[in-house]
C-alpha cells in the first residue's frame, strides 16, 4: 500500500505559497499535490457543495450494487470490524463519487462530515486533491494518507486507508475506503481494508463463473481435473493445475498455482488469449498447448482452460552434427531439435539469442556453435554481464587506457572486445546489462569501432555475437529497461534449449554425467539403483544440468569403488524429492559418509583441506560431516584419527 505522510515541518504551506525550493519538488507527495492543482484541485477545497443529486445517487448506487452485489454487506462489515476505533467505512464507485457510507462515531464522525465523507460527495483528484479515494482511482493501487499529506486543509484532521476493487478483466469497479480522526490511524487498518477489497474481486470472479455455468467454478474445476490441464483466469493467474499437466511441465502443483501464467508457460495471457480465440495451439519448450475460453455473462473472456500435450519434432532429414555439438548430453527430442538448428545457424553470420534458464548448458551451446563456424579459428571468449557492476562490466568489455582510473594495469586491457577480434563473443545474462553500456555495444555491433575506457583513439573489432538471456526481453523493452534497438539487433536467430524438467531423458542423462565423472576421477562408471533412477526422473531440477551434474558427484563421492548408486549417496534435497527417500534416511546415508571421509582421509594422509578437496566440499562442510559422525565430541578441528571408524547399518 502506497502510504503518503508530510514529510517535513510546514511543506503544506510552503506548497501553498509557492515557496517549495528546487530540491523539495522531486519529493513524490509534491509531485501528487501538484497533480491534483493541474486537475483543478484548491487547497481550501471547491467553493461550494461538490456532489450528486438524490437521483443521481440512486442510479449511481443501483448500478455499482447491481455489479457488486455484496457491496451494502461489505461496507457495513467493515465499519462494524473498525468501530473500535471509530472509523468511517466508505465505497465510492470508479468515478470516486460516495455511493455508500457506514459507521463513525464522535471525533471520527465530525472530521468525517466536515470533509463532506458522506454518500453523493465527490472524492476524485481534481475535486478534492491528494486523498485516499481520489489518488487510489488515479495510481491504481492501494493509498493510505494520512492527515497532512491532504492537499485540502479540511482534510488534515482525517487519515483514510482505499483500496481499487477490480473486477476479473483488471476494470475497476469501485474504490473501499476506511477513514477517521488522525490521531486514531492504525497500520492494521491497511491490512483490513487490503483483505475486504481481495474479498471483493474474489466474488466478483466467483459470480462470473456462477454466470457462466452451472456449479460455478468448482463445476468446471471437476471437469479438468482428469485431464492434463491448466486453469487459467483473466488476467493470466493459473488457478488450477491437474497432477498430470504439472508433471509434464516438470514442476509440482504448488509452484504453479498462483503464478502468472507467463512465468510458467513462458507465454502471455494475451498471447494464449488470441491463440484461443483463434482455435490455435500454441508450442513452448517441448509443450504443445490448447487454449479453450470460457466467456462470462457479457461475453468477455473470464479464464482458460489450457490443454497441455507433449510436442514430440518431427523428425527433418538432416545431415550428421558436427562433432562440437556432442557436449550437449543426451537425446531429448527438444534438445535434439535445438541442436540441429543451432547446426544449420553456425554457418551463418548472424548474431545469436539463446533463451534458456541458467544451467542448461547456455555457454556449451554457444562453444559448439563457434567451433561449427567460420570463426572456429579465431578466439571464444565469455563474459557474464550480471556478475560484475557496471564499471567493471565496462572495463572488461571495452579495456581501458595505462591509468584510467585507480587500480588500473600499468600497460592498459585490451578488454573482451580487443581479443575476441576475428572470433565469436558470448555474453551470457544480457538482460542484466546496463543502459549506459547498451548503447555503447549497439554502436559496435553497428560498425565495429568502440573506445577503451579513458582513451580518445577509436578502435575496430570484428567479432560473432551470442547473446543468452533468461529474462522476457520483450517485456523489458515495452518497460523502457532493455533498448529495443540493441534487441532487434542482436536477435538475429533466436534458439532455445529446455529447461531439464522438461526434458524426457533425464536417466540417459544423469548415466551420461556418471560416466563422464567417472573418468575424470579416473574410476569405473557404477550403475544407478531403480530407485535412484526414480528419484531423478521426480526431481524439479531448479539448477538444471548444472545442479544435476553436482549431485551425480556427490553421490560418486559417497559411494564406494564399483557400487551402484543409491538413493543415500544423493544430496538430500534430491533424496527427499518424494516421502519414499525417506526410508534410506540414518544408517544407509551415514554409513556412505562415514565410507567416504574414511577413504579421503585415508588418501590424504590425515591432511583435512586435501581430503575436504577429494570430496568435493569446503572445509567447513567437513567439519560439520566429521561431527555428525561423532555428535559427541567437542573438539574443533578434528585429527585423522577421528575417522577411523566402523560404522555398520543398525549398529
Amino acid at each position: 500500500m502506497l502510504k503518503l505522510v508530510e514529510p517535513g515541518p510546514r511543506l503544506w504551506e510552503r506548497f501553498v505559497s509557492g515557496a517549495i525550493g528546487a530540491e523539495e519538488r522531486a519529493h513524490s507527495l509534491l509531485r501528487r499535490w501538484s497533480r491534483a492543482v493541474e486537475l483543478g484541485a484548491k487547497a481550501d477545497g471547491p467553493s461550494h457543495s461538490e456532489g450528486v443529486t438524490d437521483a443521481e445517487l440512486h442510479s449511481r448506487r443501483e448500478f455499482l450494487t447491481e455489479r457488486c452485489v455484496d457491496a451494502v454487506q461489505l461496507v457495513s462489515r467493515l465499519a462494524t470490524e473498525t468501530s473500535a476505533s471509530a472509523f468511517r467505512a466508505v465505497l465510492s464507485d470508479a468515478e470516486g463519487v460516495v455511493v455508500l457510507a457506514r459507521g463513525g462515531v464522535g471525533a471520527s464522525l465530525l472530521s468525517a462530515d466536515t470533509s463532506r465523507l458522506v454518500e453523493g460527495a465527490r472524492w476524485a483528484e481534481g475535486t478534492r486533491g491528494t486523498n485516499a479515494i481520489g489518488t487510489a482511482i488515479a495510481e491504481g493501487e492501494a493509498v493510505a494518507v494520512v492527515g497532512r499529506a491532504h492537499l485540502e486543509e479540511r482534510n488534515h484532521g482525517l487519515a483514510c486507508y482505499a483500496a481499487p476493487i477490480r473486477d476479473p478483466f483488471g476494470e475497476l469497479v469501485a474504490v473501499l475506503d476506511v477513514s477517521g480522526a488522525v490521531s486514531q490511524a492504525n497500520p492494521l487498518l491497511e491490512a483490513l481494508v487490503l483483505a475486504s477489497a481481495h474479498a471483493a474481486e474474489q466474488s466478483l470472479r466467483l459470480r462470473g463463473y456462477e454466470e457462466m455455468l452451472a456449479g460455478g467454478r468448482r463445476s468446471l474445476e471437476a471437469r479438468l481435473a482428469g485431464s492434463a490441464s491448466l486453469l487459467v483466469e483473466a488476467p493470466g493467474v493459473v488457478r488450477q493445475v491437474s497432477v498430470d499437466a504439472a508433471a509434464r511441465l516438470g514442476l509440482p502443483p504448488a509452484h504453479v498455482m498462483g503464478r502468472a501464467v507467463e512465468d510458467v508457460l513462458s507465454l502471455s495471457w494475451n498471447a494464449l488469449l488470441d491463440a484461443a480465440l483463434g482455435g490455435r495451439s500454441c508450442r513452448v519448450s517441448g509443450m504443445r498447448l490448447h487454449p479453450v475460453p470460457h466467456f462470462d455473462a457479457r461475453g468477455r473472456p473470464l479464464a482458460l482452460a489450457v490443454f497441455v500435450e507433449r510436442d514430440v519434432p518431427q523428425a527433418r532429414p538432416v545431415g550428421p552434427l558436427p562433432g562440437s555439438f556432442n557436449v550437449l548430453l543426451g537425446s531429448d527430442p527438444v534438445l535434439r531439435d535445438a541442436k540441429q538448428r543451432a547446426a544449420r545457424v553456425a554457418g551463418s553470420s548472424l548474431p545469436v539469442l539463446l533463451l534458456a534458464e541458467t544451467g542448461t548448458g547456455k555457454e556449451l551451446l554457444a562453444r559448439a556453435i563457434h567451433e561449427a563456424s567460420g570463426n572456429a579459428s579465431g578466439p571464444f571468449l565469455a563474459l557474464n554481464c550480471g556478475a560484475l557492476p557496471a564499471g567493471l562490466l565496462e572495463a572488461e568489455l571495452f579495456g581501458y587506457a595505462p591509468g584510467a582510473f585507480t587500480g588500473a594495469l600499468a600497460a592498459g586491457s585490451k578488454g573482451k572486445l580487443g581479443v575476441v577480434d576475428g572470433g565469436t563473443l558470448f555474453l551470457d545474462e544480457i538482460g542484466e546489462m546496463p543502459e549506459s553500456l547498451q548503447a555503447l555495444l549497439l554502436r559496435v555491433l553497428d560498425d565495429g569501432h568502440y573506445f577503451r575506457l579513458g582513451e580518445t583513439k577509436p578502435r575496430e573489432s570484428r567479432f560473432r555475437l551470442i547473446s543468452a538471456t533468461c529474462r522476457d526481453l520483450p517485456a523489458m523493452v515495452e518497460a523502457g529497461k532493455f533498448r529495443r534497438d540493441l534487441y532487434y539487433r542482436i536477435r538475429g536467430a533466436v534458439l532455445s534449449l529446455p529447461p531439464l524438467r522438461r526434458r524426457t531423458d533425464k536417466t540417459e542423462l544423469a548415466c551420461a554425467l556418471v560416466e563422464k565423472i567417472a573418468r575424470e576421477q579416473g574410476r569405473e562408471a557404477p550403475p544407478l539403483c531403480p530407485e535412484t533412477e526414480r528419484l531423478i526422473e521426480a526431481h524439479a531440477w531448479p539448477g538444471n544440468v548444472r545442479e544435476m551434474k553436482s549431485a551425480l558427484a556427490h553421490a560418486l563421492a559417497l559411494a564406494g569403488e564399483g557400487e551402484p548408486l543409491a538413493p543415500e549417496h544423493l544430496p538430500e534435497d534430491v533424496a527427499e524429492t518424494s516421502g519414499a527417500a525417506g526410508s534410506h534416511e540414518g544408517g544407509g546415508r551415514k554409513a556412505a559418509e562415514a565410507r567416504a571421509l574414511r577413504e579421503a582421509m585415508a588418501a590424504a594422509n590425515g591432511n583435512l583441506s586435501e581430503a575436504a578437496r577429494r570430496l568435493g566440499v569446503a572445509r567447513s562442510t567437513l567439519y560439520r560431516m566429521l561431527g555428525r559422525q561423532h555428535p559427541g565430541q567437542r573438539r574443533a578441528v578434528p585429527r585423522a584419527a577421528d575417522v577411523g571408524w566402523d560404522v555398520e547399518e543398525g549398529r
